[in-house]
């Protein structure tokens, strides 16, 4: 089943849209491609596509999650800032959260299918999970051959 966008997205770019879409778990129908493939600077259009996305932003994702800041980085990447509202207890060390979350949620986002063509089309994604009053419990980092090597793995 493919879920539609969130109403936040309504007057938002493609590539913005796409995006949220990455953030949210939503497909688009990879909507941002044409600003992608425009031969126009990538950096800027996933500039003005997070300041988008900003513009519409705290977006509740579910009931645990909370997108909170979309911020551009230099050679085509994203991070994308997601806050756990429910989140309570020590803040795991960085290299626990990535042996033990980060796989698990690899699979989960590389699903989607606008996260896979924005992962070949050379868009690196970075995932930043934080706790409600901003520690940095870890990063999910997806990419192409994190995809293909997330999508191969066996469930546990």
């Amino acid at each position: 089943m493919v879920l539609a966008a969130p109403a936040a997205d309504d007057g938002l770019g493609g590539l913005a849209r796409m995006v949220l879409g990455a953030a949210t778990g939503r497909n688009t129908g990879a909507a941002g491609v044409p600003s992608l493939l425009s031969g126009r600077n990538v950096d800027a259009a996933l500039e003005r596509a997070c300041a988008e996305v900003n513009g519409v932003l705290p977006l509740v994702i579910d009931k645990e999650s909370i997108l909170v800041r979309c911020r551009p980085l230099p050679s085509k990447r994203i991070m994308l800032q997601i806050k756990l509202s429910n989140f309570a207890g020590p803040t795991p060390d960085l290299a626990s959260f990535e042996v033990r979350f980060a796989p698990s949620l690899q699979r989960n986002i590389c699903t989607n299918a606008d996260v896979q063509i924005l992962a070949r089309m050379g868009v690196d994604l970075r995932y930043r999970y934080l706790t409600n009053d901003n520690r940095r419990i870890g990063d999910v980092y997806i990419n192409s051959d994190v995809c293909q090597q997330a999508l191969r793995s066996p469930r546990y």
